[in-house]
């Protein structure tokens, strides 16, 4: 595939793209309603957002495709940087831009692309993508309901918001530091990442008297699951509810995979009353996904365990974690497929 052609304001867009400071972070939940949307609208197989720096395309949501990232140079939304408003390609076979390019010839065997700029001060940073295996036709109303889109998700870049500890740490990190703290199955922070994110958020809740929150979650008999059922399906299982947990949860709450099938989650200005509501929305959303293998469905329940500093006297962040250790050991004991604080 020919390379993409570097824009002339190559320096600039960078620039107005590491401002945002969403570059590096997991998959967020407010692009994946966009996503499916689109896929919903178009009966498309695959969608996704990305943003693309100097090397690499960042996947922030996708539908359709298990990628956090691919390299810049074998991109097909690499040339849309150059373009003003999309690439609409009906055959990528017939392109000779494309014709090529591995995601064309093996693997997903793509046919239709059809990508269209995200912008931030003026400069194309990304682009909101639907893409097939098939080739199909794409007229000008398709491109004004895509317009709608592109509408929808520039206003979720503008209002993206992390805790300032998820900042604080991001700012402090080169790119391979930071690419090395994303788990590659979930696409949430990774254990030692989100261990260093609690005690930041530990160390602002001394400083402010406001209420933190620490949250364990677990996969209830996921063992038995694995092994009865194998590891391509406990791997579905853990990646469905780690998107559940983040579609649960507030845009400035903290996520990341503590253990095999654990995750923790830190809740910065939230109280236990507030915890204790969250937690239910958790199971609800939890109790409402489906888990199909060879036409079976299959049970999957979790279990939580929540501390909060407003509840009892917490020494440390080591105490606030063991404390919500001891709520989700209550949970077990209580039957599995609740909450606990």
């Amino acid at each position: 595939m020919p390379a993409a052609p570097t824009p002339e304001n190559e320096q600039q867009r960078l620039e107005a793209l590491n401002e945002l400071g969403i570059l590096y972070t997991p998959l967020q939940s407010r692009f994946d309603k966009i996503t499916r949307t689109i896929c919903r609208l178009f009966y498309i197989p695959i969608a996704y957002v990305s943003l693309i720096d100097k090397d690499t395309q960042w996947i922030k949501s996708a539908q359709g495709i298990d990628l956090i990232s691919t390299a810049r140079d074998a991109s097909i939304c690499a040339h849309t940087l150059s373009v003003d408003e999309y690439i609409v390609c009906e055959d990528l076979t017939k392109d000779k831009r494309f014709s090529d390019n591995e995601f064309v010839t093996s693997g997903l065997e793509l046919r239709f692309y059809a990508g269209f700029t995200l912008k931030s001060r003026g400069q194309n940073i990304g682009t909101l993508c639907l893409v097939d295996d098939k080739p199909r036709k794409f007229d000008q109303e398709d491109i004004a309901t895509m317009r709608d889109m592109v509408s929808w998700a520039q206003t979720e870049i503008y209002l993206t918001q992390l805790s300032d500890v998820q900042v604080q740490l991001i700012t402090d990190l080169d790119q391979a530091q930071r690419d090395a703290k994303i788990d590659g199955l979930t696409g949430l922070w990774n254990q030692v990442t989100t261990k260093q994110m609690l005690e930041r958020a530990y160390q602002r809740h001394l400083l402010t008297d406001h209420p933190l929150t620490a949250m364990m979650v677990d996969i209830d008999n996921f063992k038995a699951i694995n092994d009865k059922y194998g590891h391509p399906f406990g791997d579905k299982v853990i990646k469905d509810i780690s998107e559940a947990l983040r579609t649960s949860l507030r845009p400035t709450d903290s996520i990341g995979r503590y253990g095999g099938d654990e995750f923790l989650v830190i809740l910065e200005d939230c109280p236990f009353n507030r915890s204790e509501e969250l937690s239910q929305r958790i199971l609800e959303h939890i109790n409402a996904l489906r888990f199909i293998h060879n036409e079976q469905e299959i049970d999957v329940s979790i279990s939580i365990g929540f501390s909060a500093t407003d509840k009892q006297e917490i020494l440390s962040q080591e105490h606030l974690l063991e404390a919500a250790d001891i709520g989700l050991y209550k949970a077990k004991k209580s039957g599995r497929n609740c909450a606990k604080g």
